[in-house]
């Protein structure tokens, strides 16, 4: 008997990640990978003691689905602090395998078969992944690079409203945004939310970054917006807040009836998260002065990385646009790099600098004409960074 072996069609235009691509290569050619989000530090060890105590004395059987009480309240308490956004623990709030799952979940419950998702380009690819999966159909809108003397990814207006006009039901919106590292302002954001409501978009939230965004800016977030809230999910993690992605611990805040939905997807998928890191994590989440305390320090010491690694690019030939939030740069090679394309060129600076980026077409479900983009990675340690400034 002959077994087809072949992929689900609707996975078939779907690639290996450029991530584990460059990881991969940066380790077989001993190079500094500053090309993959990820600390290469440890996160604070006051939530490792905290979920190792929690692992020697709480239960340890399953959690509730939704996620253990004492963090689904912790949540809604820092969300609320944070954003001053309230959402009800019990029923507004789910505790997920990460922001990646908690994504997940939320696509594949909203979108059938042919349904339009609208993403901003360049986008994460963990998006296009999500909707292939759900069957839905990428509607793609392009961010315009900057011109480096002005320094951030802006929007056209007049296409944007075109594009939300062509029978949009959903939009995966990002900001802080991976991989510019543009913050979209609170005008931007009541203006965005305007549009979404006049069509009845539902809109996803990735606000993995919120914690993560530098002076003079702030963080705006499209639940604080009262006419579009009904439609809006808000996705965060405890990986990207703490700089301890291997936690795996995420959240996704919506209003009840939506949070049904994916509290379905959910529960069919992973079902739920051990209860030690649940717990752990609330217990943290609880001391308020400690984290209040650790978030601005943190902020203060990526911002530092941010404008080392900035200025080192600068030195030597790059056009750098403007970091407003996240921990990346976007570098344009154009003085440096020729005509090539950014896949070649990010392989040919592995080889040859031994310096790991990524490539920005990679983050486009059609690679934009002469295309000089790529993206470099400050989460570093300062002996990382200082290393690839030498080398570059």
């Amino acid at each position: 008997m002959q077994i087809q072996n072949s992929i689900a069609e609707r996975w078939k235009n779907i690639g290996k990640s450029i991530f584990s691509e460059m990881s991969a290569l940066a380790q077989q050619h001993n190079a500094i990978n500053l090309g993959q989000g990820f600390p290469d530090f440890s996160g604070p060890q006051e939530i490792l003691h905290s979920i190792s105590n929690q692992l020697v004395h709480c239960h340890n059987q399953y959690s509730p689905p939704q996620g253990e009480s004492l963090l689904r309240v912790q949540v809604a308490k820092f969300i609320e602090n944070l954003a001053g956004v309230t959402y009800d623990p019990n029923s507004e709030v789910t505790i997920t395998h990460g922001a990646t799952e908690a994504l997940f979940s939320s696509v594949t419950a909203l979108v059938n078969q042919g349904d339009k998702v609208l993403l901003f380009e360049p986008a994460f690819d963990l998006y296009y992944q999500a909707i292939a999966n759900a069957g839905g159909t990428v509607v793609p809108f392009s961010l315009k690079a900057p011109d480096i003397s002005l320094g951030s990814w802006t929007l056209d207006w007049s296409k944007f409203e075109a594009v939300c006009a062509s029978g949009i039901k959903l939009a995966i919106f990002n900001s802080p945004h991976n991989p510019t590292g543009k913050v979209f302002t609170e005008d931007e954001i009541l203006r965005i939310a305007s549009i979404f409501a006049k069509h009845g978009i539902i809109a996803i939230c990735d606000e993995v970054y919120e914690n993560l965004v530098y002076e003079p800016f702030k963080h705006f977030s499209l639940s604080n917006v009262a006419k579009i809230r009904p439609l809006v999910i808000r996705i965060s993690s405890a990986g990207k807040t703490f700089g301890f992605t291997g936690l795996r611990t995420g959240w996704v805040c919506a209003p009840a009836n939506i949070t049904e939905h994916i509290r379905i997807v959910h529960q069919a998928t992973v079902f739920c998260l051990n209860p030690y890191t649940q717990l752990g994590l609330a217990e943290i989440l609880s001391q308020t002065d400690w984290l209040t305390s650790y978030l601005s320090s943190q902020r203060k010491l990526y911002q530092l990385k941010r404008d080392f690694l900035t200025t080192t690019l600068e030195k030597s030939g790059y056009l750098v646009s403007k970091t407003e939030g996240t921990f990346f740069i976007t570098a344009n090679y154009k003085n440096l790099g020729g005509d090539i394309s950014d896949i070649i060129y990010t392989k040919q600076l592995l080889i040859t600098k031994k310096i790991a980026t990524i490539p920005l077409s990679s983050f486009y479900q059609k690679s934009p004409n002469n295309f000089n983009w790529v993206r470099f990675a400050f989460c570093k340690k300062d002996e990382t960074l200082i290393a690839a400034s030498k080398l570059l």
